[in-house]
């Protein structure tokens, strides 16, 4: 499963000037940059989320949060680059968004209200140059992911010299590298929408593998590639990796922040609630 999540992550891109400059530890972000390139040039175990919007009157806005360095996530809009959010501020969009979620009411329910309250919070910047160190967080995109061939590297390693075993084992292996290889096209796929795009056309892809109601729409949550579309009146509004609905029910304490007001957790207060961490230095 892990190779069909990176191959949603991590799609290799072919990066000009007019998108993104990037090598192995760094990416330099500018106007020109494009915003899909960027989000998908962030290194999984330097990005603790992405995810693009469509707002009802406006343009698509899309952003990637990030674990490395003093820029806690970047912020665009049509594309283009709008700005950035500090750490204590991206760490508080997270664990808010994560609350909501947990709480029954998936952030979507309002996602046009945090996508604008985004856009408010973002410190314009022209340029932005990153700089990944390698190391992954409890966050990451790349702590979400399970090793695929785990399961087999073990049933390999048991089956010992018993050549029944040695059948059953490699017959299993082949098993799962077809569905490996289903996994991955799937992902590929999915890879390939973007807001805007029909439900249908997202459940001809795949059905969902869970689902949940937002009241005006629905969230249709993907947990073997740990991603989330959420769709209104048939068509896409949202597409966010890592699914929190996947999160809130299984590991809700990724969303943990000590010290928080969770009462704050709001589209329009959740940025108060960062600039209290910032101020206690509980967030670093």
């Amino acid at each position: 499963m892990r190779r069909s999540i990176l191959a949603f992550v991590a799609v290799t891109l072919s990066l000009s000037a007019a998108t993104a400059q990037a090598d192995d530890h760094k990416l330099i972000v500018t106007a020109d940059s494009d915003a899909r390139a960027v989000l998908r040039s962030v290194p999984a175990e330097a990005a603790t989320e992405r995810f693009e919007m469509q707002l009802p009157d406006a343009a698509p806005v899309s952003y990637v949060g990030l674990t490395d360095g003093p820029v806690g996530g970047i912020v665009f809009q049509g594309g283009q680059l709008v700005g950035t959010l500090s750490r204590p501020q991206a760490e508080m969009f997270y664990a808010c968004r994560g609350y909501a979620t947990a709480q029954q009411r998936h952030w979507a329910q309002e996602g046009a209200r945090w996508g604008e309250s985004l856009l408010r919070m973002a410190q314009p910047a022209t340029t932005v140059e990153l700089a990944f160190s390698g190391m992954s967080t409890s966050r990451s995109l790349r702590a979400v992911l399970d090793n695929p061939a785990l399961g087999q590297v073990q049933a390999l390693v048991e089956m010992g010299t018993n050549p029944l075993k040695v059948v059953r084992a490699l017959s299993k292996a082949a098993r799962e590298q077809k569905r490996r290889d289903a996994d991955e096209n799937t992902a590929r796929e999915l890879g390939k929408l973007v807001p805007g795009d029909s439900e249908k056309r997202l459940v001809e892809v795949s059905p969902p593998e869970d689902l949940a109601f937002t009241g005006q729409g629905l969230v249709l949550a993907y947990p073997k590639h740990s991603v989330d579309f959420v769709v209104n009146g048939g068509r896409i509004e949202i597409m966010q990796q890592p699914s929190f609905l996947q999160l809130a029910r299984t590991r809700p304490a990724v969303f943990y922040v000590p010290d928080v007001v969770w009462a704050n957790c709001t589209p329009e207060l959740w940025s108060g609630a960062a600039a209290a961490i910032a101020s206690t230095g509980a967030a670093e």
